[in-house]
């Protein structure tokens, strides 16, 4: 009995000394967690509750004009209005979560509610992507395409789950549950809704418009006959 006692005492003061290295250790590992790259991207609230502690908001005005800088200047680029659309007075059925970029140990970040999405590796919108195909719509005489490359820059810029860690001081997000084929399907509805002044306006220069889809207001932009863009209107 004696013998016992000794060895489980042994065993209290063995796991006393390695459970505070073993605690600190996944402490570090979380914080640590925004610069490892994986294709799980995401951690929720749950699983680290102090990456959440530590968020901080981002003071755009000190953000590197470089960052923030278009490959394209779309904000410049007009939005063609489809007055029937702005008549309809469809309302949200609901307000949608809003993803947005803040901090974690300096580095940028998504957060969606209980849930924060570092930068994703290139390999996981590739993989996505393998059986991708050219999806088209046609507006009076003039052809749309929407190729893989158009989607990889969409998702990388706005999905949560591909994004490339890119910064844009106007960036919004898609609700990170939408799968490729449910973006892709958004942007051919915005589209269709705007199918008139996409015949228009034809293949030619650049141009955006605007849709609504579930309840969410999105800009669509189209560059020389290619469906280049798609994100949520703030």
């Amino acid at each position: 009995m004696k013998k016992f006692f000794f060895v489980f005492l042994s065993f209290i003061l063995l796991f006393s000394v390695v459970t505070p290295g073993f605690a600190q250790a996944t402490e570090v590992d979380n914080l640590n967690w925004v610069d490892i790259e994986e294709e799980e991207n995401s951690i929720s609230i749950f699983e680290a509750p102090e990456i959440f502690d530590s968020l901080e908001e981002i003071d755009w005005d000190n953000v590197e004009v470089s960052l923030i800088e278009e490959e394209v200047e779309w904000h410049n680029i007009p939005i063609e209005v489809n007055e029937e659309i702005l008549s309809n007075g469809n309302k949200p059925r609901f307000l949608p979560l809003v993803a947005r970029l803040v901090l974690s140990g300096g580095k940028y970040v998504i957060r969606w509610g209980s849930k924060v999405f570092k930068k994703a590796p290139k390999s996981k919108v590739s993989n996505a992507l393998t059986n991708f195909e050219t999806a088209t719509f046609r507006a009076g005489s003039h052809t749309f395409r929407l190729t893989k490359p158009d989607m990889e820059h969409m998702l990388t810029r706005h999905h949560p789950k591909y994004w490339d860690g890119s910064i844009r001081g106007n960036q919004s997000f898609y609700n990170p549950n939408l799968s490729v084929d449910d973006v892709k399907s958004i942007a051919l509805n915005i589209a269709k809704q705007n199918n008139t002044i996409l015949a228009k306006k034809g293949t030619n220069g650049m141009f955006r418009v605007e849709g609504q889809v579930d309840g969410v207001k999105y800009v669509l932009g189209i560059k020389d006959g290619h469906i280049r863009q798609l994100y949520p209107k703030n």
